[in-house]
Parts: structure tokens; sequence; C-alpha cells
């Protein structure tokens, strides 16, 4: 028999809580009227994230380096030889601001991990390499910090963190900026679930689950199914649809002539629509 449970998914058994169960019991008991749901997903996601650093920068802290520090080394290491990018480049990488990064690396180069060099394309900026020292330091560290990941990562199954791994995929994509995808989506633009939310309450319609059409190009299969800008994907063949990628791995998986059925909200109003992938 499966676990009973209460509100928000807290189980019964309260020797198997986590601290978010405790808030969620709380919430239930004091405030029924609001759904406190997405604080299941949210609230854990960043008790992890904290216990995950913690115990990270255990591991670069032996080495006389911060996850900051380290993350500098990576993103010149997955460069490729020779090991070195402009600083801008690395700059918008990390997503930090000009003067936070500097003195980043100011410190990196003190301790001969990295080197800055002229570049030639660019007579303001400078290419940041890293030095052989710091290749060798992350030969050191890598091994180590993936076997701590591994071991953060225990209590699940190499099946549960791949469906894990899957979820977290599907809700980054939705939060990301959109990269172009025109043969996946047979041309049609998307904006992602929380965005399609947000604009269609704006505007006083339904707060409705789904993928809003902001672009469909002419004479595309989109255009000749009938989508218009501005019409609510819910369904894909059947199946709700809430992230692009699902959308983009059905359309993607038709073949010259097949074609999948589209439940879409124009307004507020339904409407099913017949998608065929055609030849270029």
């Amino acid at each position: 028999m499966g676990e009973a449970r209460r509100a928000y998914g807290v189980p019964d058994c309260e020797a198997t809580w986590d601290s978010v169960d405790y808030l969620l019991a709380d919430w239930a008991r004091e405030r029924p009227d609001l759904d406190f749901s997405p604080l299941a997903v949210i609230n854990r996601m960043g008790q992890v994230r904290r216990k995950f650093e913690q115990h990270m920068a255990e591991v670069f802290s032996r080495h006389g380096l911060t996850a900051a520090d380290f993350l500098v080394v990576v993103n010149l290491r997955r460069a490729g030889r020779p090991y070195r990018l402009p600083q801008s480049r690395l700059m918008n990488a990390l997503g930090l601001t000009s003067g936070t990064v500097s003195l980043r690396l100011d410190r990196l180069v003190k301790a001969g991990i990295v080197v800055r060099e002229p570049d030639p394309d660019d007579r303001r900026g400078s290419l940041i390499r890293l030095s052989d020292d710091g290749l060798r330091l992350f030969d050191v560290i890598a091994p180590e910090h993936l076997s701590n990941e591994d071991r953060l990562l225990s209590a699940l199954s190499g099946e549960e963190r791949e469906t894990l791994a899957g979820l977290l995929r599907h809700l980054l994509v939705s939060l990301e900026p959109p990269r172009p995808a025109p043969d996946s989506h047979l041309g049609m633009s998307v904006e992602s679930a929380h965005a399609a939310r947000s604009l269609r309450s704006a505007v006083g319609l339904s707060d409705t689950a789904g993928l809003l059409l902001s672009a469909v190009e002419a004479g595309s299969p989109a255009a000749a199914a009938g989508l218009q800008r501005g019409d609510l994907i819910v369904e894909v063949g059947g199946a709700p649809v809430h992230n692009v990628g699902g959308l983009a791995a059905t359309l993607a998986g038709l073949g010259e002539g097949e074609a999948v059925e589209l439940a879409v909200l124009r307004g507020d109003e339904p409407h099913r629509v017949v998608v065929r992938q055609t030849s270029a």
C-alpha cells in the first residue's frame, strides 16, 4: 500500500519529514485558504542548493580556492587549448560585472592560476589564460569534486537521478532565454509556461498553463495549420504540454507528411488544429 499523505503531499509518518514538510504542515493549519504547493518545490531546491554548496566549498577550500574561483578555472579549461578566453566573454559566462570579475581574476593571477595577456583584437581588453599550474590544479580538483557530487546524490538511484535531471531541464529551459529551434518548432516561436501565464493574466485571460505562440512564420507548417500569434498550446497529441522541450521533441519526431493534433486556446476559446510536417 502507498504511504498516506496530508496536504501538499506531506507524509503521515512524521519520522520521514524534512524541514519543508514542517513548514507545509504549519501553513496548511494556519492558512488553508492559500496554496503553498510551490513552496514544496522551490523551498526544497533552495535548501538542497545551500547544503550542496556547503559540502562543495569544503573541497575547494582544501586547495585554497572558493567555489567562485573554481568556476573561472572550469570555464577556461572547457574552452579547450590554449585554455584562454577574452575577459569580457569570461565575465558573461560567469554572470558577473566587470569590477567583480576583475577582483576575482586579480586574486587568481596573484596565485599563479591564471595569466592576463593582451588581446590583439581588443586594445582595451585582456585575454585570460589558464596557467600550467592552473591546469594541474584542475586535474587534481576535478576528480575530487565530481566524486563529492556523486556522494551528495547517494540518496537517489541512477534512474531517480535521470528523472530529476529531466524535470530540472524542463524547468531551466522555461527560465533561460529562448534558443532558436525553427526546425523542431515547425515555424512556431513560443513563450514558456510561466511567461504565458503572466502575459495572459495581464490582459484578463484565464491563468492557464501552456505554451504561448509569440510568432508564426508565414508559409510554415504552423501557419498552414491555422495557428496564430497569441494562441496558447495546452495539449500536443492529447497530452498536456507545459514545457518547450516536450513540444520540440514531439514536433521534431514527425516524419515527412506526419501530423499531430494540438489543443489551443485562442483567447479563452478552445480550438483543435492539426500540424503536418512538410518537406523543406
